[in-house]
């Protein structure tokens, strides 16, 4: 994803948002920020037409049987469900770096810095518009899927519910990290698309694990988009056969937040 030309212009034109009393510099950074984002096309692509596309097609030709190759459950309900954990993946993978990463290179976060506005509230602002785009690109999934296949209730409520809240940090962070190590926003979305793609088919939005050679389980093992799907499949279908090792997430979101940080008072001062 790059940015438009309304985009930028937009952009260009913008030293700090319109001051509304009572209204935090990050909330008021996290409205334009949010406003610029729905003016390009690649964003409502990527978060929303690619997986409602993806998962319509994937989960409908496995079929809705309950099926041993799923654990059990049902292949639509399976890929329903794991689709939460990819569009989120794809946020902090590919849309939210390439998105940093172009007010860089214009130097609107210089701007920001020099009009007074502190590094943390930069950092909270765009974590509040990658959160927001990820429970909405989550939300057009299940209603997408849930529509045309169906998904039951959760099992587990409060524990989906820990598990998004888990998924969502681990890559919102990482999509802040990588926004700002990157040195252009062509760089963070070429690779963000390279890390993302094999993430998505090995960590749970491609085949199902029981088909996976050997080699490929272990590589499905360390990634965190399989704890999360995984995770989130055992939480609101109380089976799978994904790993779900909650703190390995937890420990990639700290690890790329603690990067953010540094990068932040290295890229932006």
């Amino acid at each position: 994803m790059t940015a438009t030309a309304a985009s930028v212009t937009a952009a260009r034109s913008t030293d700090v948002p319109t001051r509304t009393p009572g209204l935090p510099t990050a909330v008021r950074l996290a409205a334009m920020d949010l406003r610029l984002l729905v003016r390009e096309p690649g964003v409502l692509v990527g978060l929303v037409a690619f997986p409602a596309v993806t998962v319509l097609i994937l989960a409908g030709v496995f079929g809705s049987a309950p099926d041993p190759d799923f654990a059990g459950i049902r292949p639509s309900e399976h890929y329903v469900v794991g689709y939460v954990g990819v569009v989120i993946a794809q946020l902090g993978l590919v849309t939210l770096p390439a998105h940093i990463a172009t007010h860089r290179e214009l130097g609107i976060l210089r701007r920001y810095r020099a009009s007074g506005v502190s590094g943390a509230a930069m950092a909270v602002s765009q974590a509040a518009v990658g959160a927001v785009l990820g429970l909405a690109a989550a939300a057009v999934v299940l209603v997408v899927g849930g529509a045309v296949y169906g998904v039951p209730a959760p099992e587990d409520p409060m524990l989906t519910a820990g598990w998004l809240l888990a998924g969502l940090a681990c890559f919102v962070a990482t999509g802040l990290g990588l926004g700002l190590l990157m040195p252009s926003s062509r760089a963070a979305n070429a690779f963000g698309n390279l890390v993302f793609i094999p993430m998505f088919l090995l960590g749970g939005g491609g085949p199902p694990r029981d088909v996976m050679t050997g080699p490929m389980q272990t590589i499905s093992d360390v990634l965190p988009l399989s704890h999360v799907i995984g995770g989130l499949r055992h939480a609101w279908l109380g089976a799978g056969d994904d790993p779900q090792a909650l703190w390995w997430p937890v420990a990639v979101a700290a690890i790329a937040l603690t990067l953010a940080i540094r990068s932040t008072r290295r890229r932006v001062a």
